[in-house]
């Protein structure tokens, strides 16, 4: 009986997540500029991040900015950034951090809830993000479901997930290394 509590509780809180091998539930994503970016051709690699607001997150894009993207884009190898942020936010996180890289604006959950990532962060946390640090995830999403990814990576060649890694601490984030190893760079 512990064994079977034990399994029920680990998964409840599993995060399925698309797995290596799955087709990619979309075929394309819209970028913040208008870009269409079609995920059935060449190379892409996707990062699920919580939001602009998460210092995490924008550590992580940084290094991805400085140590990753530039071997990605000598091999024209797309990377895509995705969160919940709605697109004025987006634009001006991109901004202030000269990305060059595309960013997708998804404040729906629409791409996070397709690639079975999303994250709810519980009312009272939302309320002492908001009230205690001056964090407002519904004003920066527009919306009040309080849905953020799980941070994660993709890899998505041709329309085919050939590498996944998501993480249910926030504080974790995939290593660039493992990714350009993955890409075999």
């Amino acid at each position: 009986l512990a064994i079977a509590l034990v399994f029920f509780i680990n998964s409840a809180f599993a995060i399925t997540g698309l797995q290596v091998g799955d087709k990619s539930p979309i075929t394309s994503l819209k970028t913040i500029s208008g870009e269409q970016i079609n995920l059935s051709e060449g190379t892409n690699v996707l990062v699920f991040y919580r939001g602009s607001w998460c210092p995490y997150c924008v550590g992580q894009l940084k290094n991805i900015k400085s140590y990753l993207q530039p071997k990605l884009d000598a091999k024209n190898i797309k990377l895509i950034a995705v969160s919940v942020d709605k697109l004025k936010v987006a634009k001006k996180l991109k901004r202030n951090f000269s990305f060059t890289f595309d960013i997708v604006s998804d404040p729906k959950a629409e791409t996070l809830k397709k690639f079975k990532i999303v994250n709810k962060i519980e009312d009272k946390l939302v309320a002492k993000y908001k009230n205690s640090y001056g964090i407002d995830i519904e004003a920066d999403s527009g919306e009040k479901h309080h849905l953020v990814a799980h941070p994660g990576v993709f890899i998505v060649r041709e329309g085919k997930v050939t590498f996944a890694d998501v993480h249910v601490d926030y504080k974790q984030r995939t290593d660039n290394k493992t990714i350009l190893k993955e890409l075999e760079l």
